[in-house]
């Protein structure tokens, strides 16, 4: 749990925090890193049915790796990217050729929404309302679906 869900910090509520963990530590306060927003344009059909697409923009995940305050463990094949109810499992390659979007055609996105993790993934695999990035290290047997939550 982010230390805004536990009710440590009273201003925290505005902000938007992530945690790693698994095979990393660490939590990234996404509001905080307004200069490390990088520009994406995706494309993509959301669970709901929806299609979303345009000008994103968004901390990249790979920057979060090379952060003093987070340590991964370099043995991490999968990360599981959550919210409170809906989580998928992607390869790292994937994870980190992704963004923590904030921003969808330069309007801020709603608190629920943000950040929305945006990738080139299949439908229905982004995920909004981001609160946990979970590296793991699947083996050779290991499906990366049994540890998604799909809703669906």
């Amino acid at each position: 749990m982010c230390p805004h869900e536990r009710g440590e910090d009273p201003g925290a509520a505005s902000r938007t925090a992530v945690r790693l963990c698994g095979l990393a530590d660490g939590t990234v306060v996404c509001d905080a890193l307004d200069r490390a927003l990088e520009r994406v344009e995706e494309e993509f059909l959301c669970a709901s049915g929806e299609r979303w697409g345009g000008v994103w923009r968004g901390i990249p995940v790979a920057a979060l790796l090379d952060r003093p305050d987070v340590d991964v463990d370099p043995a991490a094949t999968h990360v599981r990217v959550a919210a409170d109810e809906y989580a998928v499992c992607v390869p790292i390659r994937t994870a980190l050729g992704g963004v923590l979007a904030v921003e969808r055609e330069g309007e801020p996105l709603p608190p629920a929404r943000r950040p929305r993790f945006v990738a080139p993934v299949d439908a229905g695999r982004t995920v909004r309302g981001v609160r946990e990035l979970r590296f793991l290290r699947l083996g050779p047997g290991e499906e990366p679906r049994d540890y998604e939550e799909l809703g669906y």
